[in-house]
């Protein structure tokens, strides 16, 4: 694995021969541990918030799931080994924490798409060791006696869907109040297992395809977009890195 920057933000070079071991191995640290999924809407977000940029720079892994990442790295000349579809990414996880006869948690997506979520997860996967799951729809008065439930549960991966970067500043908030674990933000992972929306495939995001149709379906990013544009131009000129 080799770390590089771009926009001042860590981007992990890892190939899928090596990711899965390397986040299995992340379950026998004495402490909490991260894996952050990184777009370019995360990254840029994080150029506005200082303590969003410290969350995904302090986290153990940092994968790159968008082709707007790939052409940031090669315009400094950099590049990494693999952009990540994040749904073909995190089912491959769940086969390889399966396989490790490792306990599952998922807490997020919709309360209406969560429980098929779990049937599909069980179907797909027989033996997952899936000890807990929980919709993100639930009230703030109820937030510690479900993290004293996961807790008791002592999963060794746990997916936490939602909003990008709610997800990732939820994590980074809780994650002192467990013992051990790798956390991972799966954004709308959940849902889409749950039979809500699409998975992207693999060329989609390869050729950045699937960043377009985000775009589109969330108009509100064109402006981050240009931003990313105008980021990298100026750090190309006073920064170069």
């Amino acid at each position: 694995m080799k770390r590089c920057k771009l926009l001042g933000i860590n981007i992990d070079s890892i190939g899928p021969d090596e990711v899965y071991d390397k986040i299995l191995k992340l379950t026998e640290y004495d402490r909490p541990t991260r894996v952050v999924l990184l777009d370019t809407y995360l990254l840029m977000k994080a150029q506005f918030n200082k303590n969003l940029f410290n969350m995904i720079n302090s986290a153990d892994i940092v994968l790159p799931i968008s082709h707007g990442i790939r052409l940031g790295l090669k315009f400094f000349k950099k590049k990494v080994e693999k952009i990540y579809n994040y749904f073909n990414f995190l089912i491959t996880l769940l086969l390889y924490f399966t396989d490790a006869q490792k306990f599952i948690y998922i807490l997020g997506g919709k309360k209406r798409n969560i429980e098929k979520a779990d049937k599909n997860i069980r179907d797909s996967f027989p033996g997952i060791r899936l000890v807990g799951r929980f919709h993100s729809q639930y009230k703030k008065t109820i937030e510690n006696n479900l993290i004293t439930a996961i807790r008791k549960a002592s999963p060794a991966l746990i997916f936490v869907g939602d909003k990008s970067p709610m997800q990732e500043k939820w994590i980074y908030k809780e994650k002192s109040l467990f013992n051990k674990g790798v956390f991972i933000g799966v954004g709308n992972f959940i849902n889409v297992v749950g039979g809500k929306g699409k998975s992207p495939s693999e060329k989609s995001v390869q050729t950045g395809w699937d960043g377009f149709k985000k775009l589109f379906a969330y108009p509100f990013r064109i402006f981050y977009f240009f931003l990313y544009i105008l980021f990298l131009l100026l750090y190309k000129m006073f920064k170069n890195k």
